[in-house]
């Protein structure tokens, strides 16, 4: 089925399309709900949704520059908008994003609702069938468990660029792609889409792993004929994007066939004298500095991309092991951090609700006070209220 994100910072209206819509109907399921942009963006990251409903206003990342972040990595999902009449103004901006339907919420109807879905159907049918996109990022998500941990996936779930089922015995080309010190960072996540689509043109029986802002792996089979191949792929990079990467492999002939496709990365990145990236006991040392990070740094605006850019692991992956280690997404941890400082101040200050909720990280007070209000089950008034009373 293909995954929606919805993200709305209204309650009732996320329940009300929840609950109202037969997602089944169109192929869809509801993966994932957010009410603010910045976990949704990073939502998007870790799903993958073929469909997003967003809202225009919302707290932390509003919808355009969710639209905007999401083209820059995914050109071909869905985008339906939620939006007030007066909001037009901002929708004019988004003619170039590719939006697959507008949703007033003022006059909104079922009808309207399922034409636009229906629509929408059609379109995902066209430009992805039913789960290719969504093996395709499953498939890498395993392979990049496979090689940090070694532990042996699930080779069925796995498939070629051209959707031909992978056997682990057919792997025998392996290249580790660095980008040189001095262009390092220069990348961001739609350099790394272009590199993925020249990956797939040139090496169809390949699959392309992302290891951290810095790396990457290449998987090719027996039949790929990779060495002139590989020097188009670098050119096209150098001359698209302006960085040179080195590249570092090996062909797994018969010497190794005995040899694990984790035997033979390690193997690799010794001779190259590297290190496994995020090998699973360095995990802890990689969260414990992404949550000291939070700590220091709580009061500004942080993103996916600049907490995982600290630890030098793509966004994506950082997500992953985050929530695996913390059982949190990084809002929800990121948010309990300024809520405790929120709680100290609201007790022992007197300034304004709204001024220490700004101090705090919380850029929006209606978004604070529902935040705070499924957290501590009273409001911030009604909270600061009953300390003070206890304390006379």
């Amino acid at each position: 089925m293909y995954k929606v994100l919805f993200a709305e910072d209204e309650l009732l209206v996320r329940l009300g399309l929840q609950n109202s819509i037969s997602w089944e109907k169109y192929d869809m399921e509801l993966a994932a709900q957010a009410d603010n942009g910045v976990e949704a963006y990073e939502l998007f990251c870790s799903i993958r949704p073929q469909l997003v409903i967003t809202d225009i206003r919302m707290d932390g990342m509003d919808g355009y520059e969710l639209i905007r972040k999401i083209r820059e990595i995914d050109q071909d999902c869905a985008i339906i908008i939620i939006t007030c009449i007066n909001d037009f103004e901002a929708l004019r901006n988004m003619m170039g994003y590719h939006i697959s339907g507008y949703i007033l919420k003022a006059s909104m109807t079922m009808e309207e609702i399922a034409g636009i879905l229906e629509n929408v159907h059609d379109y995902l049918k066209r430009i992805c069938p039913e789960g290719k996109r969504d093996k395709k990022a499953t498939a890498e998500e395993i392979l990049v468990e496979y090689l940090i941990d070694g532990q042996e996936p699930a080779w069925e779930n796995i498939t070629w660029n051209d959707g031909v089922p992978l056997h682990p015995e057919e792997v025998r080309k392996l290249f580790l792609f660095r980008l040189k010190k001095e262009d390092r960072g220069k990348i961001n996540e739609l350099g790394y889409k272009f590199i993925y689509d020249v990956v797939e043109r040139n090496l169809v029986k390949s699959i392309l792993i992302k290891l951290s802002e810095e790396s990457f792996c290449v998987l090719c089979s027996l039949q790929e004929k990779a060495d002139n191949n590989l020097k188009k792929i670098r050119q096209s990079i150098n001359s698209y994007l302006g960085v040179s990467f080195q590249i570092a492999g090996f062909d797994r002939g018969k010497a190794v066939d005995g040899e694990s496709l984790y035997e033979s990365y390690c193997r690799l990145l010794k001779a190259e004298k590297r290190e496994l990236p995020a090998k699973t006991d360095d995990r802890e040392e990689m969260i414990e500095k992404a949550k000291s990070f939070m700590e220091e740094h709580y009061k500004e605006a942080l993103s996916l991309e600049s907490i995982s850019g600290i630890i030098g692991i793509s966004p994506c992956y950082f997500s992953h092991i985050f929530k695996n280690e913390t059982g949190k997404n990084y809002v929800e941890f990121l948010n309990d951090i300024r809520i405790k400082h929120v709680l100290d101040e609201l007790e022992n200050s007197g300034d304004k609700i709204l001024v220490i909720a700004e101090r705090n990280g919380f850029r929006n007070l209606e978004y604070f006070s529902r935040f705070f209000k499924r957290k501590m089950g009273i409001s911030p008034a009604a909270w600061r209220k009953s300390r003070w009373e206890n304390e006379e």
